[in-house]
């Protein structure tokens, strides 16, 4: 059984794709590429074949119809058995393959919301083009084998027009033979992810204003003039380094004491499952997070930090010095979220569902 994964919009080492569901399938004995759009050449790395479909210009237009046309010839070269999709797209090309090939599409965010929060898409237009890329969804859904998402409130409402759909949750993966130092924790206070208004990069700066510490903030910045701002405002307590590689973060992480996550509430953001969160919580840090109820059924649960309201800088300026000021405390946090991981929030765990979905597969279609 041959499986393709496809995207021309994620990295060809992207964590969830290639580095967790391409790496894990190939482990389990199954026949794995990745198709990409990058235009860096075919490559073979731990197992999987990378196949480049070529870089097909800057924007969502280019992507749409460029990446899909290169991806598409792609397919009907090497006529693969399973095409697990992962952008939204390539919806019409996967429910134009589900007529000769096993489709899976694998849901990584809640379209219709992700649309909702789009700065650069006209207000009066987002409610119109949320409800068509809904409609896209279903239809399509309707057409596939199956699919996949990373949280359950997207799970529910795929199971509406397709059955066959199963949460694979886009938990770390974990190193459980790796120590990790608590008490060389060095008091540092970090965020990793895109660094973008809606994810809090103003009421960071401010924080670290008001704190007077800096903020050590790692990850792809939207644009320069918010680089700017949020320097200016925090009086240079932010600290931008840009993105760096995983292992890198990793190192700096379990080092550093709390880890902050405190996106606005936007609808994409409410119910989600941030990888960022049960990162920071594996690599032994308090969390300081949006109070979303999802994300405080985490939190709360195994009292690995302290949720807080995005839109209201002292909550997290309190939050912060209490736990600068209670060092023990922010300690126990961060033991109690490496735990959680351990025991529940890893790759490791979701892997095997993976792994039994793509099973069915091959016995239900191949016999074997």
């Amino acid at each position: 059984m041959k499986i393709y994964h496809i995207s021309t919009v994620h990295k060809r080492h992207d964590g969830r794709i290639f580095k967790k569901e391409c790496v894990s399938l190939r482990k389990a004995g199954f026949d794995v590429s990745f198709v990409v759009a990058d235009g860096q050449g075919d490559e073979f790395n731990s197992g999987v074949n990378i196949i480049d479909a070529g870089f097909p210009g800057k924007g969502r237009k280019n992507r749409f119809f460029k990446g899909t046309k290169s991806v598409q010839k792609i397919i009907l070269r090497d006529k693969p058995d399973v095409l697990h999709f992962h952008d939204p797209e390539l919806l019409f090309l996967a429910r134009k393959m589900a007529k000769k090939h096993i489709v899976i599409y694998d849901a990584h965010e809640d379209l219709p919301k992700q649309i909702m929060s789009k700065p650069y898409i006209i207000p009066c237009l987002r409610k119109i083009i949320a409800s068509l890329s809904g409609y896209i969804e279903k239809q399509t859904a309707k057409k596939i084998y199956g699919v996949i998402s990373v949280v359950d409130e997207i799970v529910q409402r795929y199971q509406n027009y397709q059955p066959n759909t199963i949460l694979i949750a886009n938990y770390p993966i974990i190193n459980s033979a790796e120590n990790i130092h608590f008490e060389l924790k060095n008091g540092a206070i970090v965020y990793a992810g895109g660094v973008t208004r809606i994810r809090g990069a103003q009421e960071m700066a401010e924080v670290a204003r008001q704190i007077q510490e800096p903020i050590h903030i790692y990850g792809a910045i939207e644009n320069e003039a918010l680089q700017k701002e949020c320097e200016l405002l925090s009086h240079s307590f932010a600290k931008f380094y840009g993105q760096i590689n995983q292992e890198e973060l990793f190192n700096i992480l379990r080092e550093s004491s709390l880890g902050l996550i405190i996106l606005h509430p936007v609808p994409n953001y409410i119910n989600s499952s941030p990888n960022k969160l049960f990162e920071y919580m594996a690599n032994g840090m308090a969390v300081i997070a949006s109070n979303f109820p999802a994300w405080g059924k985490v939190v709360d649960n195994y009292k690995c930090g302290i949720c807080v309201n995005p839109s209201e800088v002292q909550e997290t300026v309190n939050a912060i010095l209490y736990l600068k000021s209670h060092p023990e405390m922010a300690i126990e946090m961060g033991k109690n979220g490496r735990k959680a991981v351990l025991e529940h929030f890893n790759w490791e765990v979701e892997s095997r569902k993976l792994i039994d979905f793509y099973r069915e597969i091959s016995l239900l279609f191949f016999g074997a």
